[in-house]
């Protein structure tokens, strides 16, 4: 295998970033930004939502309070909970300043950011921007999963990769920072070979380019610059339908054999795979050292086997029968192994298995006399008892006057001739009684109609943002809901959004909705 030895550093970071706003002209402002500063390890992509310059606002506040947060970080501070710091005050921050400006209304970002440190990667995201992880032996693992409806859809298996690739909802993502007051993260922490490049970027990159293209790009032999351009030209030539962003990093700077080894440097050929993750450590000729954890070492021990010494059973003529003194506890021998390895020692009756404690005499219960009159009292006396309480119960039964049989009510139900309005009618009511209980039990709607009733609800509170969605998703699967009843919903959805797209009417409603509530009156504005 070719020394490396001329490499100081193996994982030292090479990085180069490219983001433009496409070519669609629906889209003036490039509303995404992104991060890439190797000298802290740190390195982020966000795709900023809301319209006008509201996203732009939106994913640069995220992308600058994630790069302060690691600039400032502490030597022995673990990435992951800076990280999680980081996106828990990057949503709140936008979250707030959402509330205060009405031009930044609704605005929100996803977020996927990279820290690295030696051969530690610390992954974490929220929304639809990924990263991917290109290792040396060719593999490619998408280490971010999109929060996004048609990929929860995908993983629930109620939809493939294909229909979601040109699903009418595949744009509406399920979390983003800034939409709600809190978010959910999701993080991770990775190990990497010297080599392993990774690929942060936003769906306008991921809707026109393939892992297989991407790949190729990244191993076009130049730097990561070129391999930026690379992919921009890739989306320009498909149409370039959104903002772009890609940040490339490359791990360390690696010189294979020939074009597809693949091999990974640095370890030598007989070391064997242990069962700890191995932290790669560097002498001063370039060699490896791999160190286990003191955790990780297994050590077994040959003990001898214990010997357990019986006592030798005595012979049937030798046992002793059994003495009871008065003023003491019957004493019975035990085959049980002593501690000592010596003779058997007696335990106390108490402690031994039920059948050792019961003893026979030679008398047979049945031929005593004795017993047998007992016997034949205690017969007489259930034989009384029995009578008697026959005779009781006859007594008080018809004491008792009979009776009359009481013939139930018989109730017409009214049946419509639309049942499934009728039970859309009732669901509906629900949402309006309590529109947070019904969100609360309805995590996971099914169809277009779940969809709907959810969507009512997050109107009813104010939250906006999921309502656009829920009504979207009830709009682009409004096949699914009854012919005779389509038109009605279909005309709820369109008045919901148009609420929502208007700001003054999106005002005008709340206070409605706020009115009803303090005067008791229904919350059931839409009909």
């Amino acid at each position: 295998m070719q020394e490396a030895a001329q490499i100081e550093n193996p994982f030292e970071i090479e990085s180069a970033a490219v983001s433009d706003r496409g070519l669609n002209e629906s889209r003036p402002h490039n509303e995404d930004s992104y991060l890439d500063q190797p000298e802290f390890g740190i390195f982020g992509v966000a795709d900023g939502v809301g319209g006008a310059q509201a996203g732009e606002v939106a994913s640069q506040m995220a992308v600058e309070i994630l790069g302060e947060a690691f600039g400032n970080m502490p030597e022995n501070a673990d990435p992951e909970a800076v990280m999680r710091a980081a996106f828990s005050k990057a949503n709140e921050a936008i979250f707030e300043m959402s509330s205060q400006l009405r031009s930044l209304s609704k605005m929100a970002t996803t977020i996927a950011a990279l820290h690295l440190k030696g051969d530690v990667a610390t992954v974490g995201h929220v929304g639809d921007s990924r990263i991917y992880r290109f290792m040396p032996d060719g593999r490619v693992v998408q280490e971010t999963l999109d929060h996004s409806i048609v990929a929860e859809e995908v993983r629930a298996g109620r939809m493939t990769e294909e229909q979601a690739a040109t699903h009418p909802s595949r744009n509406i993502i399920s979390r983003a920072l800034g939409a709600e007051p809190s978010v959910e993260i999701d993080l991770k922490t990775i190990m990497v070979e010297p080599g392993t490049t990774f690929l942060l970027c936003s769906d306008g990159i991921t809707r026109h380019v393939n892992e297989e293209e991407m790949l190729s790009a990244l191993r076009s032999g130049g730097s990561t610059s070129n391999a930026c351009a690379i992919l921009k030209d890739l989306c320009y030539e498909r149409g370039a339908e959104d903002n772009l962003t890609a940040v490339v990093v490359r791990v360390g700077t690696l010189d294979y054999i020939g074009d597809s080894s693949h091999e990974i440097p640095f370890l030598d050929d007989d070391q064997e795979d242990t069962l700890a993750s191995p932290r790669f450590g560097y002498s001063e000729n370039g060699r490896s050292e791999v160190e286990l954890t003191p955790a990780a070492r297994f050590d077994i021990v040959d003990d001898e086997p214990e010997t357990i010494e019986f006592a030798p059973e005595p012979a049937e003529d030798e046992v002793e029968p059994k003495v009871e003194k008065e003023g003491q506890p019957d004493a019975f021998v035990s085959a049980r192994p002593q501690p000592s390895g010596g003779a058997v020692q007696p335990l106390p009756a108490a402690s031994q298995p039920r059948e050792e404690r019961f003893h026979y005499t030679s008398d047979d219960p049945i031929t005593n006399p004795s017993n047998l009159s007992k016997i034949l009292g205690a017969i007489i006396l259930l034989l009384i008892g029995v009578g008697t309480g026959v005779g009781g119960y006859y007594f008080w039964n018809s004491s008792k006057p009979p009776v009359a049989s009481v013939q139930a009510p018989i109730i017409n139900e009214e049946k419509s001739s639309n049942i499934p309005l009728t039970a859309f009618e009732e669901s509906r009511r629900l949402v309006d009684q309590d529109p947070r209980k019904y969100i609360a039990a309805n995590q996971n709607p099914q169809d277009a109609q779940d969809f709907f009733l959810l969507g009512r609800a997050y109107l009813l509170t104010g939250e906006y943002f999921q309502a656009k969605n829920a009504f979207n998703t009830a709009r682009s699967r409004i096949d699914e809901i009854d012919e005779r009843d389509r038109q009605t919903i279909a005309n709820e959805i369109n008045m919901a959004l148009a609420i929502i797209a208007n700001g003054p009417a999106t005002e005008r409603f709340s206070q409605s909705v706020s009115n009803s509530a303090n005067t008791g009156t229904s919350n059931s504005v839409i009909h």
